[in-house]
């Protein structure tokens, strides 16, 4: 995920007043130090968030309540709590009125964000990075406000169906025939295999238009998602990225990205999912993120990826009448190779990298300086 910009402060320590004494003087009072504790930045997807003085992004943790920390032991080494020496300290960028301290069981002081305790996530290994996002879908980054930030809607890849709208865990949404634009008619029992899509504030959404997203009330009073006036729900048995099991059950249909029912193509070769970090890259037809590599050519398109090299990065192959999807047709095309069909975006080969194991994927990013997960227009993603 990209960091956009942070907003600056002065890390300082306040300024202590030096003052000549005299035999006569009597000691003056000085002011206590005061450090600032909280900041603000702009994170590509989810806007204004909460972040420690250092910039690393803070979350929340849903199996907390507010003012007490549920996480210690194991879960506090993956999640180390964001801490101050005592009261006193100051935030930039953040309503002072909703930030407070916790005493741990340690004695150490937490800091909270409208009563919810704030943590760090320990595989953050520099400001604006937001890996600890969604984790068992109970950590959340921290909003300006003290809301979860999340995205209500990104794109991901099923294999058959191709480009399809997920949540920002990846698992697969779904519409149901059984409802009416506008309205949801999934309670009770239903909801419970079928949970509804829900959102706190504006929905946010990358990779799709947000013009077909709204929100509907339910009788919980839960406000949630709706693409195209359809109703949005993900399925209990989908448990990662890539899954879309609820397509079996009579009359429920994976969406696609423009709303409608995702109907199965096995014909997809190349498509376009969201890929954490990177935005919107192309991919094959199982959700893999395609590469390109800076020694090869576009003009004209030309592989220097062989032998081990090609082993570390196997080429992309695609068959006769293999058909596009999320990517300009123009843009695409394929060079032979070993009596095969290598596909080129914008002239670039296209590779898959061998460290990769599950779509979402994107451990090739900027390996050597020269391999990049490719963008749906063939550029080079993260540059």
């Amino acid at each position: 995920m990209i960091r956009k910009g942070v907003a600056v402060v002065v890390l300082g320590l306040v300024s202590l007043t030096a003052c000549a004494s005299t035999p006569e003087s009597k000691p003056v009072a000085q002011q206590q130090e005061t450090v600032v504790a909280l900041k603000t930045a702009e994170i590509d997807d989810l806007g204004p968030v909460v972040t420690d003085v250092n910039g690393f992004t803070l979350y929340r943790f849903d199996g907390d309540k507010p003012n007490e920390s549920t996480c210690d032991g194991e879960c506090a080494a993956s999640w180390p709590p964001a801490t101050v020496p005592d009261e006193n300290f100051t935030v930039e960028g953040v309503d002072k009125a909703l930030v407070g301290s916790i005493v741990r069981k340690d004695g150490s002081r937490q800091l909270t964000v409208d009563g919810m305790p704030q943590y760090r996530f320990a595989k953050d290994e520099k400001p604006g990075e937001t890996k600890g996002q969604g984790l068992q879908g109970k950590w959340f980054v921290t909003g300006k406000g003290g809301e979860r930030t999340r995205l209500a809607a990104r794109t991901g890849v099923i294999a058959g169906l191709g480009a399809v709208l997920t949540n920002d865990a990846g698992l697969t949404l779904y519409r149901f025939d059984g409802d009416k634009p506008g309205e949801s008619t999934c309670d009770g029992k239903c909801a419970e295999s079928w949970p509804a899509v829900t959102v706190e504030g504006e929905p946010r959404v990358k990779g799709v238009d947000p013009k077909l997203l709204g929100t509907i009330t339910r009788k919980d009073g839960k406000k949630q998602l709706t693409v195209s006036n359809w109703a949005q729900y993900t399925f209990k048995n989908d448990t990662k990225p890539g899954e879309a099991k609820g397509v079996t059950v009579p009359q429920w249909f994976a969406t696609a990205i423009d709303g409608k029912k995702a109907q199965q193509n096995k014909a997809i070769a190349l498509t376009s999912a969201t890929v954490k970090g990177l935005g919107v890259v192309a991919t094959d037809k199982d959700g893999m993120t395609l590469y390109r590599f800076d020694d090869d050519t576009a003009t004209p398109p030309a592989s220097n990826c062989s032998g081990q090299c090609a082993v570390q990065w196997p080429p992309a192959y695609v068959s006769e009448g293999f058909q596009v999807q999320g990517v300009d047709p123009s843009l695409v095309g394929t060079i032979e190779r070993d009596g095969k069909e290598q596909l080129t975006i914008a002239g670039y080969p296209q590779y898959l990298f061998s460290g990769d194991k599950v779509c979402g994927d994107a451990n090739g990013q900027g390996v050597g300086g020269k391999w990049w997960a490719t963008k749906a227009d063939g550029s080079r993603a993260g540059q």
